[in-house]
């Protein structure tokens, strides 16, 4: 048995957020904008603001965005009488949005009080219209938001259907300034969604097939938009490629890339995507024999003969987009392995679909000196 559900309408293509104030018109009258203290200075961003007219702008947020930042934003929506939010920008900005908007109709001044297996979430929350500018977390799609808790070193998901947006506008011209970096480490993050969902012990048909075409289309275009950032059908392929990878791990959730990532964001400071993209490899090699024949669906239709010969290509991205491949690159020393592989020992951990031990965990990190 299993359930599908997508509660969020999509629009999508290459223009398509100079629409955001007629549809912000059809769920509120009075938006709030949540994006980056970088992206509120673009001359997109400045577009889609000054369409709305007047309206308070939340720009405060950080690469990981913490509970201090969402109650911040809450309060403003409370202050401002808003009645729907616009989040533009990646994962931090929606993430933050996501969670402020279910945190105003609780009762709760902190979104603390649910965070870290606190209270559950209500289903209550304001309307939020999500406009990724980065081809990586599928924040726009999926009940989840991952917040960083600095006082308490704790880095993790808070998921419930509050956290859906109502309406995503997915515009792949918004990805055309992102860095070689960026755009390597944001389509790592979602060729880990993708692979993920789809090995996954919660797996199911719908989010397994949007898993494989996710992954295929990064594979095939991940090159062309490092090398060439302005090939806007090689950034159309990735933003589809977020988008379906957010839908495919939606419900079946992450497992052991995901969990390995938080102390490798938390402790040692990589980006979210680099710390995916740190052990993936890793992970496709470890879990293929699990899958079985699973596996080589997935393999055959990314054009690969081998979970080695996907494992290498892996590789090769991290290397052309600049991302931290070695411990000595992400800046860990040899002795603090023993405490990175008790942190990586998160929940999600028990959705992986090979038990994963603390002497593998030890190989994996000990192979990456």
């Amino acid at each position: 048995m299993w359930t599908f559900t997508l509660p969020t309408k999509i629009q999508f293509g290459a223009g398509v957020s100079k629409s955001c104030a007629q549809v912000a018109r059809d769920y509120g009258r009075r938006p709030a904008v949540v994006t980056g203290k970088t992206l509120v200075k673009t001359d997109r961003v400045r577009s889609i603001i000054s369409d709305l007219g007047e309206v308070p702008v939340f720009s405060e947020v950080t690469p990981n965005p913490t509970v201090n930042q969402v109650d911040a934003l809450a309060r403003l929506i409370r202050e401002q009488g808003c009645d729907v939010v616009i989040a533009i920008g990646g994962g931090s900005p929606i993430d933050c949005a996501k969670a402020a908007s279910a945190l105003v109709l609780s009762e709760e001044s902190s979104i603390a009080a649910f965070f870290g297996g606190g209270k559950p979430l209500g289903a209550e929350h304001l309307p939020l219209i999500a406009i990724p500018t980065t081809s990586g977390t599928g924040s726009e799609v999926t009940p989840i938001a991952v917040l960083d808790d600095p006082a308490n070193s704790r880095k993790a998901p808070l998921s419930g259907p509050a956290l859906y947006p109502v309406h995503a506008l997915v515009d792949p011209e918004l990805t055309l300034s992102l860095s070689r970096y960026t755009t390597a480490a944001t389509a790592l993050d979602a060729l880990s969604h993708a692979l993920e969902g789809y090995w996954s012990k919660n797996h199911q048909p719908i989010c397994d097939l949007a898993a494989i075409e996710a992954a295929r289309r990064i594979f095939a275009n991940f090159e062309r938009a490092c090398t060439d950032p302005g090939d806007l059908q090689a950034r159309t392929e990735l933003s589809c490629a977020a988008l379906l990878a957010g839908m495919a791990f939606q419900l079946p959730k992450n497992a052991m890339v995901h969990a390995c990532s938080f102390p490798l964001s938390t402790r040692h400071h990589l980006a979210h995507g680099a710390a995916c993209a740190f052990t993936l490899e890793f992970a496709v090699q470890f879990n293929a024999p699990a899958l079985g024949e699973r596996f080589g669906d997935l393999a055959r239709a990314c054009h690969f003969s081998s979970a080695e010969a996907m494992a290498e290509r892996i590789h090769t991205f991290k290397r052309l987009g600049g991302l931290p491949c070695t411990l000595a690159d992400a800046g860990i020393a040899p002795e603090d392995l023993p405490e990175l592989v008790l942190a990586s020992f998160h929940p999600l951990m028990n959705n992986n679909p090979r038990e994963v031990t603390k002497e593998d965990l030890g190989r994996m990190y000990g192979g990456l000196s």
